[in-house]
């Protein structure tokens, strides 16, 4: 697929990670010049500097030869617009980002899909997951499928990524240490005080913890 990604952020560039990891051709637009910049010398991605509510600067991205645009800006009004212009503009689907809570009525009467940071702030609360050690950065697929970052505690030993016993249909998309962010292979080496971020199944978030950091999943968790 073809995915325009607005907003380089730390959401818009782990989720280019994803996407390209998944084979997938991905251009993203970021309107700070030196993130820009160290996004297109760490992704093999198209990145362009502007405003991602610029109906010339989504023309430039082929817009209408996106099969997704995900807005992911920290501000609703940029998102809204920018889902808005690449509708008009001939992209297939859209998501975006929702910052605060009192403009999903506003999308919803635009019809464009939103994913809430309070939503998943409940997700955490309610299936009691430990935030310290394992951060929910996003939820895709129709809310089955989730991006988390883990980070490794002091004391765990380190391990292959050959060697993780991780679950089935989880894949590690980033690795980040020492202020770098490298994508895993088999024999890249897990170890204290690295940020892993991976993708899997919402119902197996605790066992993806306890693949990487050794932590105990509770009598309830199989």
């Amino acid at each position: 697929m073809r995915i325009l990604i607005v907003g380089g952020g730390k959401v818009g560039g782990y989720l280019a990670l994803l996407f390209i990891a998944g084979g997938h051709v991905v251009t993203l637009t970021e309107q700070d010049r030196r993130v820009a910049e160290r996004l297109a010398e760490s992704l093999d991605a198209v990145v362009l500097e502007g405003d991602g509510t610029s109906i010339d600067l989504l023309k430039e991205a082929d817009v209408e030869r996106a099969d997704w645009v995900v807005a992911v800006t920290g501000r609703d009004e940029e998102n809204l617009v920018a889902c808005e212009l690449a509708q008009t503009l001939g992209a297939r689907r859209t998501i975006a980002r929702l910052n605060d809570p009192r403009n999903r009525a506003t999308f919803d009467a635009l019809g464009i899909p939103v994913v809430a940071v309070t939503d998943l702030i409940g997700e955490v609360i309610e299936r009691e997951v430990d935030v310290v050690e394992l951060q929910r950065l996003a939820i895709i697929g129709r809310g089955r499928i989730s991006l988390i970052e883990v980070e490794i505690p002091e004391g765990v030993s380190p391990q292959a990524v050959a060697d993780l016993n991780l679950p089935p249909q989880t894949i590690l998309v980033g690795v980040a240490r020492d202020d770098r962010m490298v994508v895993p292979g088999a024999g890249t080496v897990i170890q204290p005080g690295d940020r892993v971020t991976a993708v899997t199944a919402v119902d197996q978030e605790p066992e993806v913890r306890w693949a990487l950091c050794g932590v105990d999943r509770g009598p309830d968790d199989g």
